[in-house]
């Protein structure tokens, strides 16, 4: 637990081990304390769901609930995390607050989506 929770709210763990569809792409939700990763298949995917969630307005709303609950989300595209939202969230610049960004794993993301045309 990252013991972020408010005073007289205990902390909530999530057990999850699901699959959405997305544009006919899977999508992994797995979850087994107060951390749950989020696995896309696609930087497109990814674009979809933030566009659908209700962009940067519904980041705040989702990362205001996670942080209440004393949760965090991390998000990977192809197994590869790439941001964290909610409660163990860190994030570096104002511009992509409440969002942590893993500078390192979007860029692999962003440069593994065209390779993988050619494989």
């Amino acid at each position: 637990m990252s013991g972020v929770a408010t005073a007289g709210r205990a902390p909530v763990d999530v057990e999850a081990d699901v699959t959405l569809t997305v544009e006919g792409q899977p999508i992994s939700v797995e979850s087994y304390t107060d951390l749950l990763r989020v696995d896309l298949p696609s930087v497109r995917v990814a674009r979809t769901v933030l566009r659908t969630a209700g962009g940067t307005r519904g980041l705040e709303e989702l990362d205001a609930t996670l942080r209440t609950l004393d949760l965090t989300v991390d998000v990977a595209v192809d197994s590869v995390r790439v941001a964290r939202v909610g409660a163990l969230a860190e994030p570096q610049l104002p511009s992509v607050a409440p969002v942590e960004i893993d500078v390192g794993g979007a860029l692999r993301a962003a440069v593994a989506a065209p390779l993988r045309l050619f494989n």
